[in-house]
């Protein structure tokens, strides 16, 4: 069971009154703008502060038999989360998703959850970069022997060749809309009169695992991506320019939240004025965002970090990256693996590190650590 948990929220600023809120919420459009904000022009002259959630979950006796846990795709940030007044988990970086385990916590009957987000220290970007919990929470409650695992990876484009990671004995299907193109074990399958997925044909498959009387679910698309010194950048063994631009993960007057047809909207509108591509400034995309730009056909640079260890703002993340960069990156690799559209990922943006040989050394673990991520070893 996977539920979105965008209802039923209360929201205070630290030493405020709670009110209702649904999610993705950005707290700060509740402050009230100053010009002399710390935040200055790029927070859009919001102050700071720290903020509160809270919501009730309730849980069967059955249910705790189950694994639990809480998906978080995004806290702007230095976030905590607590079960009935016990701290459960923590994540300092506001744009990686993070999970947290409530096995053993939780109990049957009603159970309080609460989520803090401290922004108060700014400026610590360079951009508005919202705060709270501004993109979706997820509640999955699986068996113990539920799939947790299902990647995608083309091998072949003639014939199509896919190779399918899922959990040990787990059966696997594969369909095209609503047909069934292929089924069995994890390993490779040949689909059939296969559709390939690239900007102008953005087809999309579904991938279904299932195990322990449970499933799983993942789309992607069947297509190879190639960079050749001769030819260039290859699509499907196509060369294959690239017309992007930068974007930030805002959307306008909505402010950080992350809507799906907020996302489909603005990649919409860029495909029609003749763009294929994006690269997201400066920080992982959201996973909406990812899902509008497989649908659409849109190829996506996604960049994990503004910068690392050598700040760009006072209270930046550089003061956290060493405990967290790797973490970091997993989640960003987890969350894009079996989207088409990532075609390539930007371990940092205009870093001056690499002027240093510890800078150098630090882009080489990062590269280093994605490979290994995206092609791990046999």
């Amino acid at each position: 069971m996977i539920v979105k948990l965008n209802r039923g929220w209360e929201f205070c600023k630290e030493g405020k009154v709670f009110s209702p809120v649904s999610l993705p919420h950005d707290a700060m459009l509740v402050e009230r703008r100053s010009p002399t904000a710390l935040s200055g022009e790029a927070g859009a002259f919001f102050p700071s502060g720290k903020y509160r959630y809270q919501k009730k979950l309730t849980f069967s006796s059955e249910e705790l038999k189950k694994d639990i846990s809480l998906l978080f795709e995004g806290v702007y940030r230095n976030a905590e989360v607590f079960v009935n007044g016990i701290k459960v988990g923590a994540h300092k970086y506001g744009y990686s998703e993070f999970t947290v385990s409530l096995n053993g916590v939780v109990r049957a009957g009603e159970n309080l959850l609460e989520v803090t987000a401290d922004n108060s220290l700014i400026p610590n970007c360079r951009w508005y970069s919202g705060a709270g919990i501004y993109r979706p929470v997820w509640l999955i409650v699986s068996a113990k022997d539920a799939p947790k695992t299902l990647r995608i990876v083309t091998r072949s484009t003639s014939p199509a060749v896919i190779e399918v990671t899922a959990d040990e004995g787990a059966e696997v299907e594969i369909y095209d809309g609503e047909t069934l193109v292929a089924k069995g074990g994890a390993g490779e399958f040949t689909i059939p009169d296969a559709k390939l997925w690239s900007a102008e044909t953005p087809h999309l498959y579904t991938a279904v695992a299932r195990r322990g009387g449970e499933e799983l679910k993942t789309t992607f698309g069947i297509r190879t991506v190639e960079c050749d010194p001769m030819r260039g950048f290859l699509i499907n063994g196509k060369r294959t320019l690239l017309r992007g631009g930068c974007i930030h993960h805002d959307n306008g007057v909505l402010g950080a939240c992350s809507y799906p047809d907020a996302e489909e909207r603005r990649v919409r509108i860029l495909k029609e004025q003749g763009f294929n591509a994006l690269r997201i400034s400066h920080n992982p995309a959201s996973r909406a965002l990812l899902d509008a730009c497989d649908k659409l056909g849109m190829y996506v640079m996604d960049e994990c970090f503004d910068g690392w260890y050598i700040p760009k703002n006072y209270h930046d993340y550089s003061r956290d990256f060493f405990e967290g960069y790797k973490d970091d990156l997993r989640a960003m690799v987890e969350k894009d693996f079996d989207h088409p559209c990532v075609v390539m990922y930007s371990v940092g943006n205009e870093v001056t590190e690499t002027a240093s040989e510890k800078g150098v050394k630090l882009c080489g673990d990062m590269r280093d650590l994605l490979h290994s991520l995206i092609r791990p070893a046999p």
